[in-house]
């Protein structure tokens, strides 16, 4: 079912791109200006360092990631390459599931970049809430990938698509927040009916909130996050999005 050398003519598109070299460029980057302003602070320098640095980072991923995947898809569709790959003994699904394991796989790289560089500011701080915290951002990027997929071909324009799919992923960021808040009540006209459609909102989005908690590397897991809840929304939330990429292609006429 998943064609391997479409997996690797994704990756060796990435590698055309400079994707890799960018990241690897970024991380370089954020962890110097990390250490950078670290060492500016009174006290707690090493922890400072670290949590700059695993937020900008994870941030940094995000945007080399989710532009990669839909700019790539886009071109493919103007430049008619999926027609052409299509022509050959591949099928609409094999070509889909074989770009999905091709996004995954830079995903994990990503995330693995992020991860490495946060550990290697403060090795001597690296406890058991980094292994969660690398754990959920190799989660978190399968899902922006696989979200990425999916906005990328049912939209016409890789700047729509890139925008939606950051509309995703700061929504997921702050729903959490937006929860409480809705919890905590507010005398504001209108507000039952909007937190009604929030909440409803809130089923379907997924919680990135959970995911990667900066504290976690300077405190070590809370026990309210574990690693079947990562598994659990990282698989579920990328079988969505792929199913739903899968639906729009296998409609379309080439």
């Amino acid at each position: 079912m998943i064609s391997w050398p479409l997996v690797k003519y994704v990756l060796t598109a990435a590698l055309r791109d400079k994707l890799v070299l960018s990241l690897f460029i970024l991380m370089t980057v954020g962890a110097s200006m990390a250490i950078f302003l670290g060492s500016a602070a009174v006290v707690e320098a090493n922890e400072f360092s670290v949590i700059f640095a695993a937020a900008g980072l994870r941030l940094a991923g995000v945007i080399g990631l989710v532009l990669f995947i839909v700019f790539y898809l886009r071109r493919a569709f103007d430049t008619k390459d999926v027609e052409f790959l299509l022509s050959r003994p591949v099928s609409k699904v094999s070509y889909l599931l074989s770009h999905s394991v091709g996004f995954m796989t830079l995903a994990c790289l990503a995330a693995v970049f992020v991860f490495v560089t946060v550990c290697l500011i403060a090795p001597q701080a690296i406890g058991t809430g980094h292994v969660l915290w690398g754990l959920s951002l190799v989660a978190e990027y399968i899902i922006l990938a696989n979200a990425a997929l999916f906005f990328a071909m049912v939209l016409p324009s890789a700047a729509t698509g890139a925008l939606a799919i950051f509309a995703l992923y700061f929504l997921g960021r702050m729903i959490g927040q937006i929860l409480g808040i809705i919890h905590a009540g507010a005398d504001v006209a209108g507000f039952n009916i909007l937190s009604t459609i929030m909440e409803w909102i809130s089923l379907i989005v997924p919680r990135l909130d959970l995911l990667a908690q900066s504290s976690w590397l300077v405190y070590g897991s809370d026990q309210t996050v574990g690693y079947g809840f990562v598994l659990l929304q990282g698989g579920l939330y990328a079988f969505l999005a792929v199913m739903a990429a899968m639906v729009d292609l296998s409609r379309r006429q080439f």
